[in-house]
């Protein structure tokens, strides 16, 4: 799986909970839970909750002397083989990671956080401290693979009592493992597709450094009943002014690669587009994020998609234009199977419009 792969797939998981040393513990004060998906073990005094935040899955707390509740919420989903490996330097998803806790929580300040023990491989991990809804907490995100199971790990509890509840924690994480049975995917329908994308697209794109910031204008899916090819549609609205010289110069340059011109005509190009066309790498990247993530989204969907595109606005709403990539050329990328290295193919996967 490529980087870029691996960085879609696992920021997907981590935007679904935006909006976790040693078991010290005596074996009779463990309550095993084992359900369908998972299975932990829960020290003296937790209990699961009733209700968990958009976006979790499970979670427990345990009331302390203090009144606080310390809670242990987490979401989970199985990778299927086809989704590959994720690579070894995960730096630059914790950078991005970072970057989205911020805009959230603007008061955010990260600590310095030892690696707890898992049943698996830890990709990210990180320990903060910020105001949520008007209550100060100390709070740690551990993204982990466990086989083909990912688990997205929230612990929370007010700063003071965190040192005496860390034992818990990293008891219940250490013991998160998923269960021998492997889940089945459910068919989604559009409409639940397009309001998860609706709800979390937005968290993604906020993370984007600040000259590539834009927001999410609307997604559509082409209906059932339309003989047009089924298609995901994402409008986002960039706010950089030379964003359209951006979109010319790289719909350029992909068709020049496509036609296999070499790097001398790529550097002849008009010289009121060599700017934006040094620009035309991190276009890509960021559109691709898009679509990328949205991908895991619709993949359930049925009767399932045959494309996906970006459509594009400038900062006034104005139309830019459109990239559109088949559902088959983007699995081939985000898998792994094409590689930056082979530009002509890759400039071929996309239709500028």
């Amino acid at each position: 799986m490529t980087k870029k792969g691996a960085i879609l797939k696992i920021m997907r998981l981590i935007i679904i909970v935006a909006i976790v040393a040693g078991l010290s513990l005596e074996a009779k004060a463990q309550q095993v839970v084992k359900e369908k998906a998972y299975q932990l073990s829960l020290p003296a005094g937790w209990e699961k909750t009733r209700q968990v935040p958009q976006g979790i899955d499970v979670g427990f707390r345990k009331k302390l002397e203090t009144g606080d509740y310390a809670t242990f919420y987490f979401h989970h989903e199985y990778m299927p083989p086809e989704a590959g490996d994720p690579p070894a330097d995960t730096s630059d998803m914790k950078r991005q990671w970072d970057s989205m806790v911020r805009n959230q929580y603007p008061d955010m300040r990260l600590l310095t956080a030892d690696s707890p023990k898992v049943d698996g491989r830890i990709l990210i991990n990180g320990i903060y401290e910020f105001t949520d809804n008007g209550v100060k907490v100390r709070r740690r995100y551990t993204y982990f693979l466990s086989g083909r199971t990912a688990f997205v790990v929230q612990c929370s509890v007010s700063p003071g009592p965190w040192a005496t509840v860390l034992n818990d924690f990293d008891s219940i994480l250490v013991s998160l493992k998923p269960s021998s049975s492997t889940p089945k995917a459910e068919t989604k329908s559009d409409d639940s597709a397009k309001a998860e994308l609706k709800r979390d697209l937005p968290t993604l794109v906020s993370s984007f450094p600040s000259q590539w910031a834009c927001s999410l204008v609307d997604v559509s899916i082409t209906p059932r009943s339309s003989r047009a090819k089924r298609t995901l549609e994402i409008r986002l609205a960039f706010n950089r002014s030379d964003i359209t010289d951006i979109y010319k110069a790289t719909k350029l340059l992909f068709g020049m690669m496509k036609a296999g011109k070499s790097d001398a005509d790529l550097n002849s190009i008009p010289s009121q587009l060599r700017s934006p066309a040094s620009q035309s790498g991190d276009f890509i990247k960021y559109v691709g994020q898009v679509w990328g993530l949205a991908s895991g989204y619709v993949g359930n969907i049925n009767p399932p998609l045959e494309q996906y595109m970006v459509s594009m606005v400038d900062r006034d709403r104005q139309r830019i234009g459109s990239l559109s990539i088949s559902r088959e050329d983007g699995s081939a990328i985000l898998t792994g199977k094409v590689t930056a290295s082979e530009g002509k193919r890759v400039a071929g996967m996309y239709v500028f419009e």
